[in-house]
C-alpha cells in the first residue's frame, strides 16, 4: 500500500511539474505574440495618421509579416512539448513541420536538412500540427479572403526585403487594404486556435 501511495504521489508531482512547464511555455508564447502584435498596432496607428506615407506603409507590412512568421515559429516550437504533455503521437511529417528539419539516412549515416514550405502551406501545416498536438479540433476557413490577403501581404514583404527595383519598395493602396484584412484574419484565427487548445490545459484561462 505504501509503495502504491508513494508511486501515486510521484506521478502527481510529475504531472504537476509538466503542467507548470506547459504554463511557462504558453506564457512565453502569448507574451511574445503580444510584443509583435503591439508593433503592428503601433505601425497601423502611425499609418492612419499619414496614410500616404510610404515609410509607415512599408513598416506596417514588415510588422504584420513579422507577427505572422513569428507566431508560426512560436507555435511550432511548443508543438513537440504539447504533444508529449497530451500523449499525442506525432508522425515523422508532423515533426518535420514542427522542427523545419528533415531526417534522411544515406550509407548508414543519418543527417538533417532544412525543410521549408511556401508561406501558404506553412500556415496551414503549422496550425494543423499545433492543434493536433493539443488533441483539439479547430475549423479554419482558408477560403476566406483574409487568408489570401495574408499570403499576398507576405509576397509584398518579400519584395520589400529583396527588392529588384524601385517599384518593389512601393506599397500601394491595394496592398495596404489587403494587409489590414490579412491582419484581421490572422488575429481571429489565432484567437480561435489558442482558445480551443487552451481548453485542454489544466490551467486554462479564457483568451482575451
Amino acid at each position: 500500500m505504501e509503495i502504491w501511495e508513494s508511486g501515486l504521489v510521484a506521478l502527481m508531482n510529475a504531472e504537476k511539474k509538466s503542467a507548470t512547464e506547459m504554463a511557462k511555455l504558453i506564457k512565453t508564447l502569448t507574451l511574445t505574440i503580444n510584443v509583435l502584435d503591439s508593433d503592428v498596432k503601433f505601425a497601423a496607428d502611425h499609418w492612419r495618421k499619414e496614410p500616404s506615407n510610404q515609410f509607415w506603409r512599408r513598416t506596417l507590412i514588415r510588422c504584420l509579416s513579422a507577427l505572422a512568421e513569428g507566431t508560426l515559429g512560436l507555435l511550432k516550437n511548443i508543438t513537440p512539448d504539447s504533444a508529449k504533455f497530451f500523449d499525442v503521437n506525432l508522425t515523422e511529417k508532423d515533426i518535420e513541420i514542427a522542427t523545419e528539419c528533415r531526417l534522411h539516412t544515406k550509407d548508414g549515416i543519418t543527417k538533417t536538412s532544412p525543410k521549408f514550405l511556401p508561406f501558404p502551406e506553412k500556415v496551414k501545416e503549422t496550425f494543423k500540427v499545433f492543434v493536433k498536438a493539443h488533441a483539439a479540433e479547430v475549423v479554419i476557413n482558408y477560403e476566406d479572403q483574409g487568408f489570401r490577403d495574408l499570403c499576398s501581404t507576405f509576397e509584398v514583404r518579400n519584395k520589400l526585403m529583396h527588392p529588384k527595383g524601385p517599384f518593389d519598395v512601393e506599397v500601394n493602396d491595394k496592398a495596404v487594404d489587403a494587409a489590414e484584412r490579412g491582419m484581421k484574419w490572422l488575429d481571429v484565427t489565432l484567437r480561435s486556435i489558442l482558445a480551443e487548445c487552451g481548453k485542454k490545459l489544466p490551467f486554462h484561462k479564457k483568451v482575451t
